[in-house]
């Protein structure tokens, strides 16, 4: 398990999955805020048609990344991405964002994909922050807000961090329980509540107590219209809502 040291506000975005724009209007708003820890919890590729593009730059920027799910299945060529659909159309849909993005990804990309950590603690002055994708039990569990209290602690108490971070559900929230919070940052290319702009969380350690992490759910608009047209020259099925009237 890799221990970072971040110093100051952390900025933790995941799940951006293919969407280079939404990436970077994220990067923008962190440089402009003059953050320099920035934190990405995996799900750099599926379902939006820049996969590679946005590999690269979570590359080039040496930003530390956790192993999303999709990315695990996409490194490993394992022919399955981890993912849980509901319906018959949402099954079709991951079928065939799999399907594009196995053709489309390069061999370097799969090579980063494969790099990618299992898990990072950040030591902070608010203490040990956890950073995983799914939950520290699986890759690709699905951690939402109205999950038991008492499921929660049991997680707590099993993993006792001051903090756990993870994405994956696209559906950002922050949750106090027992000592430790959970902190979903939202999606940084896919939301899923509603709101079309992109999200990333801002950790402020420094500025926390024993009660309540310093948090800030950031939301993002980006270009909708370069996404809706990159796709438009993909066989993937729109699974991105934008603003609007777009």
């Amino acid at each position: 398990m890799k221990r970072l040291t971040p110093n100051g506000p952390i900025a933790v975005f995941s799940d951006v999955h293919g969407n280079l724009p939404g990436l970077e209007a994220i990067l923008a708003d962190v440089q402009r805020r003059g953050v320099r820890d920035v934190l990405c919890l995996g799900d750099l590729v599926g379902y939006g048609p820049f996969p590679n593009e946005v590999a690269q730059l979570v590359r080039e920027q040496g930003i530390p990344t956790v192993m999303g799910n999709y990315d695990q299945g996409i490194g490993f060529a394992t022919g399955d991405c981890g993912c849980v659909y509901k319906t018959d159309e949402q099954r079709a849909e991951g079928a065939a964002s799999l399907e594009w993005t196995t053709a489309a990804v390069t061999e370097q990309t799969r090579a980063f994909l494969r790099t990618l950590e299992d898990r990072f603690v950040l030591a902070t002055a608010a203490g040990e922050l956890l950073a995983v994708h799914g939950s520290p039990r699986r890759i690709n569990e699905y951690l939402f807000e109205d999950r038991p209290e008492s499921a929660m602690a049991r997680m707590a108490a099993q993993d006792p961090y001051r903090a756990i971070l993870f994405g994956h559900t696209h559906i950002p929230y922050v949750r106090e329980v027992h000592g430790t919070a959970f902190v979903n940052v939202g999606s940084g290319g896919r939301p899923r509540d509603g709101d079309w702009r992109v999200c990333y969380a801002l950790v402020d350690p420094e500025r926390s107590s024993s009660t309540r992490l310093a948090v800030k759910l950031v939301r993002l608009r980006y270009d909708f219209a370069r996404l809706a047209a990159a796709l438009s020259t993909t066989s993937l099925t729109t699974q991105f809502t934008g603003p609007a009237g777009a």
